[in-house]
């Protein structure tokens, strides 16, 4: 365990100041604590194997660039043998479109063996080309043509719900029915579309991701 000492002269809430730290750098709560001593300091034990992090992997890591894309549509074309009868320029294109709405290589990978509820995509003989392609990535776009969140999004949504303490069952429908009335399905996925929007203005802005927020734009209808 590695031991951090906190200690101030002036009038600070040193735990808050701790607590601070442990949210910044996005350390897991149950890995980490935080105590007071005799002398005044705030003392912050953290698991080694929090500060000794692995080399990130590749395939999920988020894709930015040009050359970012063309190095992520390659390694593509090697994971997936579907891909080998795309022309390149057209795969480049349509992974382009995810890798700037926060995809990475690894939920495009998943989209292109799995449909969004999890059954795996048919593969061999007949399972291959552009048609097949576009058919695939069709399914992980909204009626307008918006980008649905990826398999690692709706991971990260769910961490978040998790962490703030929220109920493991949020959304779900109760045993007993109650009174009033629901939402409307267009006007529920409406409202979950706008909530990715605001998601994905902490990201990071390229040329693509400001050619992609245009052609979304232009794309998105709301009833009066």
């Amino acid at each position: 365990m590695a031991e951090l000492r906190i200690s101030s002269d002036d009038a600070l809430d040193l735990r808050r100041l701790a607590a601070a730290l442990v949210e910044s750098q996005g350390w897991p709560r149950e890995q980490v604590s935080i105590w007071d001593n005799r002398g005044g300091e705030v003392i912050v034990t953290v698991d080694d194997a929090l500060l000794h992090r692995p080399e990130p992997d590749p395939l999920n890591q988020p894709v930015h660039t040009r050359s970012d894309v063309h190095r992520a549509c390659e390694l593509l074309r090697r994971r997936d043998d579907s891909l080998r009868g795309v022309d390149f320029p057209r795969l480049r294109a349509e992974a382009a479109r995810f890798f700037s709405a926060g995809w990475s290589i690894a939920d495009l990978l998943h989209a292109l063996s799995h449909r969004p509820d999890g059954l795996a995509w048919p593969r061999g003989e007949g399972y291959q080309g552009v048609e097949w392609l576009e058919h695939r990535l069709r399914n992980w776009k909204t009626p307008t043509g918006d980008i649905r969140p990826s398999v690692s999004q709706e991971s990260a949504q769910l961490r978040i719900v998790g962490r703030a303490g929220l109920p493991d069952d949020l959304g779900r429908p109760d045993d007993t029915p109650r009174r009033g009335g629901t939402a409307r399905p267009e006007t529920a996925r409406a409202a979950a579309d706008d909530a990715r929007r605001l998601m994905r203005v902490q990201t990071r802005t390229t040329s693509n991701t400001l050619e992609h927020r245009d052609r979304t734009a232009a794309r998105i209808h709301r009833e009066e």
